[in-house]
């Protein structure tokens, strides 16, 4: 299970890797304007104890690396609800110079092959409105956009909105009462 695109290697998360993970995360988030963290709290020992289980059944932290170099993460987690287990929340981040690389992508590849092994039939994210080239991302792996989740987010610049996006890629259903396609046919009256 180790995914690799042209001098990019995909795999689980491992202890050894909080260093490399947080100077990285640390770096993105300095941004301020791609993902929600602006500053990163967490130590690098508690992404250590995190990152002993990262790839199971409930979820995945899945890392890029070109040689030894992080260049960029992905956590999926599916939902722990019963009636939304079926469900998985992914986020993602690539550091600024290996964009429009391909990272993203092999990142992606890897969480759809994951979420497809362990029986997740949906996968959410969210993803700010003018981070057009992960929209972009997104929609070639089949995400469509669901929402708008307006002032959503309280960035130390003010509220952004983030856009909901999700993909279906359990099996064929027949819409039943309550979903956006389905319910019980409604009567409706022609005049002529």
């Amino acid at each position: 299970m180790h995914e690799r695109s042209p001098g990019v290697l995909i795999r689980p998360a491992r202890p050894r890797d909080a260093t490399a993970f947080l100077e990285a995360y640390r770096q993105v988030a300095a941004e301020r304007r791609f993902i929600q963290t602006e500053v990163v709290v967490r130590s690098a020992r508690s992404y250590r104890r995190r990152f002993r289980s990262s790839y199971d059944g409930d979820g995945a932290h899945l890392l890029a690396l070109e040689g030894d170099r992080l260049v960029g993460s992905l956590s999926i987690r599916r939902d722990d609800h019963p009636a939304t287990r079926h469900v998985a929340t992914l986020g993602m981040f690539v550091v600024v110079d290996r964009r429009g690389r391909g990272v993203g992508t092999a990142l992606m590849r890897e969480a759809m092959r994951w979420a497809g092994d362990h029986g997740v039939e949906r996968v959410e994210l969210t993803v700010y409105p003018h981070n057009d080239a992960a929209m972009a991302l997104y929609r070639r792996f089949g995400f469509e956009q669901e929402g708008r989740l307006v002032r959503h987010a309280k960035k130390s610049y003010g509220y952004e909105d983030e856009i909901l996006m999700a993909v279906w890629i359990g099996p064929p259903v027949d819409a039943g009462p309550g979903s956006a396609s389905g319910g019980p046919p409604v009567e409706t009256e022609e005049r002529a």
